[in-house]
């Protein structure tokens, strides 16, 4: 970075990463509170949250479109701005159509117009050998906001008269500070779109077409999926300790906050130190943290769930948090050490992200169904063994995947090991 004016803006961006998304997400920290204080029912919420992870994983593909042909200063204030208008929505708890039509609005907003904007901004705030940096702090400087604003929340809804109450004034804060980043963004961001450069590689039938018939496609997107499964179901894992092991809910709101936003940022670098340090791949590095969580949730599905081993239970999913944050942190590392060519790498990255991010898009709704109402103590469809036992299943699966991946890449390289032909 080049002066105060572009250190200024990459925090202001960054910060506005910790910002944009939290309610779409609010799951992950309060799940019960957030659809009884929207007035849905577990049931509802989850379809919503699986409607949004459709439109979400549709707009993936979109946001190329808009990032190569619009200003992304333009893109990311009008991002917040539509952000900030869903989020002071629903705190008028507008009913169940209301609810999905913002949660669209967000989706559309987030990742069709403000992600691929962002990627172009902090890109070009810096040279090729700085990406890495750039990036790395991005991601930590999103967790770190992430986690100050959720601890806050986390006191509004322990301290509310009712957690509902509390939940819909942490929106309300979420919508307003949307609106403010995006006045903040016109006016300190400046015209850069004279000096950032134009999105490249447009996603034509051909290259997506090249990307079908690669196959790591297939085995890179679907183990990202695979083990996106887990992130997905994270927000699942609070009302299990509050109704099933007897934790408070003030205490549950902090455990949300830790296990989301500082993992967020501790663990990603930690997942880097070791690709670089100790695997030396990606891949292998990915093939531990899918057997360290295969461990965890087969350990839940066998777990007595009673009060006194509260204890085992934050344990296990602590550390499933780490199996998860550290792999989210280096996984898109994979498609460089993969050597796809360059004029695959974007039909690659976008139907990869595509099929990455489709748990989104049936497992909460799925999840929702298992488990029920976990404050009657009822689970008609299984319950959590049904959602450990489908963790369980996905983490083999990935495990399989990933370790095809690995073979595949050892045989690629093992012609430039092999010893030159004596003449």
């Amino acid at each position: 970075m080049r002066g105060t004016r572009e250190r200024v803006s990459y925090l202001l961006l960054s910060v506005t990463g910790g910002v944009i998304f939290q309610v779409a997400y609010i799951r992950f920290v309060f799940l019960e509170p957030t659809y009884r204080a929207l007035h849905l029912t577990a049931q509802e919420y989850g379809t919503v949250m699986s409607v949004f992870g459709a439109v979400a994983a549709v707009m993936y593909f979109a946001g190329g479109w808009f990032a190569s042909r619009f200003p992304p200063r333009a893109l990311i204030v009008i991002a917040l701005l539509g952000t900030g208008a869903a989020d002071l929505y629903l705190t008028t708890v507008p009913g169940y159509g209301g609810v999905l039509a913002a949660h669209i609005g967000m989706a559309v907003a987030g990742m069709a117009l403000y992600w691929p904007a962002l990627v172009r901004v902090i890109g070009s705030l810096g040279q090729a050998r700085q990406q890495g940096r750039l990036f790395g702090f991005l991601e930590a400087i999103r967790g770190v906001t992430s986690t100050a604003i959720g601890a806050i929340g986390a006191l509004l809804v322990s301290n509310a008269l009712a957690p509902e109450a509390g939940v819909l004034r942490l929106i309300g804060v979420y919508g307003v500070l949307c609106v403010l980043l995006a006045v903040l963004v016109w006016f300190v961001l400046g015209d850069r779109e004279r000096d950032t450069p134009a999105a490249t590689g447009t996603l034509s039938f051909a290259v997506l077409a090249a990307a079908v018939r690669n196959k790591y496609t297939w085995l890179l997107g679907g183990s990202i999926m695979l083990m996106y499964c887990f992130y997905t179901t994270l927000g699942y894992f609070s009302p299990l300790l509050e109704h099933r092991f007897g934790l408070g809910l003030g205490l549950i709101g902090i455990i949300g906050v830790v296990r989301t936003y500082v993992f967020q940022f501790l663990a990603g670098p930690v997942g880097g130190f070791c690709v670089d340090k100790l695997t030396g791949s990606t891949p292998k590095f990915l093939r531990l943290t899918f057997a360290g969580a295969v461990v965890c949730v087969a350990l839940f599905l066998i777990l007595p769930e009673r009060a006194q081993l509260w204890w085992a239970a934050l344990a296990l999913m602590f550390v499933l948090s780490a199996m998860v944050f550290t792999s989210r942190g280096v996984y898109w590392a994979s498609i460089t050490e993969a050597r796809i060519p360059e004029q695959q790498r974007a039909g690659v990255i976008g139907l990869a992200s595509g099929l990455a991010y489709l748990p989104d898009a049936f497992l909460p709704a799925l999840s929702a169904w298992w488990i029920g109402d976990p404050s009657t103590n009822t689970a008609p469809h299984g319950g959590y063994g049904a959602l450990f036992g489908a963790l369980t299943v996905a983490g083999l699966l990935g495990l399989l995947l990933i370790t095809l991946t690995v073979r595949a890449q050892r045989r690629e390289s093992a012609p430039e090991l092999a010893p030159a032909p004596v003449a």
